[in-house]
Order: C-alpha cells, then structure tokens, then sequence
C-alpha cells in the first residue's frame, strides 16, 4: 500500500473522524484506535508521540516482510480534540489473527518467529548520529523509564547510565554499568501478545511501536523478564529464546527496573 494511491482525508477531517467514531480498541481516557476507512486506522491520544510514527516507519522500510511485517504510516500530525492536544498516527489498517486470542502454551511455533523478527530487527542498521532511544532522538518511553518517560534525549550509553545511577542513588541501590553493553539494536520492547498478530499469509506483524528504538539488547531482556508475571507462558517462552545472561548481565538485571520506580515515586 502507498499513500500515492491512497486518499488520505485532512488533519481536521481526520480529528473529526475520530470524534465520531466508536474506538475499536485503547482506553476510554488513554490511547484510542478507529478505523476511518477499509484501510485506515488512526492512533490518536495525549501519549501519542512523533518518535512512534519514526519507529515504525523506519522498521517498515527496512524490515524483511517475509520474516516480519510492520503496518506503514502514512502520516503524523497533532491537533486539539476535547480540549486536549494530541498525537494522531495514520496508518494501514493490518488484519490478521491477534496472539492474545490464542493459547499461549498451544503456540510455540509462534514464539519462535517472534523470535526470528527480533533478530531480524537486531541487524537493521543503525541510523547515522543516533544515540540509545527512539528513532531521531528524543526522550525515551516505556517500562524502562516509567510512565513519565527519560524527560530528555539521553543521547549516549553513558547518558542512559547517569539517569539509572542517580535514581539508584536516591534509595542506596548499588549502582550499574553500562560499559559492556555498547552495541544499539532496534528493539520493539513492548512484544506483548496484543501487539502481535499474524496475517493471512502467516507472516508476523508487530504493532504499537511507542517504545521502540535502539537500545542495548539487555535491555530487552529485562522486560521479558519483568513482563512474566503477566503472562507467564509467553514470556517464558521468549525468554527460553533469549541469550542466556552471564553473571555480570545477572547483576544488572537485579537493578534494572528500579530507577523506573524511583522515577514514578519522585517525579
């Protein structure tokens, strides 16, 4: 699909669009999602940033679609929709079979090629002058950082170990280093199973790319790690799956979530 042959209505046509219509999937006072056409859909929300719609695009146009699929943006814009100024993603519309539909214990061929796709996505090369964080800078988001986020563009590895290590100091945790884990790859760091799904010609699709971007592969690892007591059938499986860590990966993986605490707690 390519917007040269698709009519993609205005901005405000588009915010109108999503004031009428019944979301088929987000949170009533979060992030929302509407299908404005038989193959559109917009992302809309407060939490709804520029540097998803970078992620995505820049994995959709160097991902294998034979081995992984990522829906194409077509456009990024912000408005004002209920007093509020939110972020709009419009996007392909992606059919296919969600994996939060299905039994995760019953689906290991499918762990598999997640698993597959984030290697693959590991070899996408890394864009010139980018540092750890979403695609172009800016400050990260996720279970890494908490719902507040970096707050800024961290810009280095050393940068990401300054603001775990303050907020390690601030409840005497012992601190981290980063030193060994150098090396950025393209990580989705959100595979939950409703973020997957698989398309009729079988191939994986990976969505909602808000936390994406080059980070070291460790990290990754932690939230596989800190996701498993939500579903633990899945993310054992993707875990088995995973490099094994090392003593001195153990270490930091003891202490990698909690400046995300520490973060929510004094922010």
């Amino acid at each position: 699909m390519s917007s040269q042959h698709l009519h993609l209505p205005s901005d405000s046509e588009i915010v109108e669009l999503c004031r009428r219509t019944l979301p088929f999937a987000g949170a009533p006072h979060g992030n929302r999602l509407v299908k404005i056409s038989e193959n559109l859909v917009v992302k809309f929300g407060i939490g709804v940033r520029r540097q998803e719609a970078a992620n995505q695009s820049y994995a959709r146009s160097h991902a294998d679609k034979a081995i992984l699929y990522v829906p194409e943006v077509f456009r990024y814009f912000e408005a004002t929709l209920t007093g509020f100024r939110m972020g709009f993603i419009v996007m392909e519309y992606v059919l296919g079979v969600n994996l939060h539909t299905l039994d995760a214990a019953e689906i290991p061929h499918l762990a598999d090629r997640t698993m597959a796709a984030i290697r693959h996505l590991a070899t996408i090369p890394v864009p010139p002058g980018q540092g750890p964080g979403p695609v172009g800078g800016g400050a990260a988001q996720g279970y890494l950082w908490s719902d507040y986020g970096t707050g800024r563009d961290l810009k280095t590895i050393e940068g990401i170990e300054n603001w775990m290590n303050q907020r390690l100091d601030i409840v005497n945790y012992p601190r981290i280093s980063l030193a060994q884990h150098q090396q950025l790859t393209l990580r989705h760091m959100d595979l939950v199973r409703r973020n997957i799904c698989v398309l009729s010609d079988s191939s994986i699709c990976f969505m909602d790319w808000a936390f994406a971007g080059f980070f070291p592969a460790i990290f990754e690892i932690h939230i596989f790690r800190e996701l498993l007591f939500t579903d633990q059938a899945w993310f054992s499986q993707l875990l088995n799956l995973s490099p094994k860590p090392d003593d001195g990966d153990k270490r930091i993986l003891q202490y990698l979530g909690i400046p995300a605490v520490v973060n929510d707690r004094f922010s």
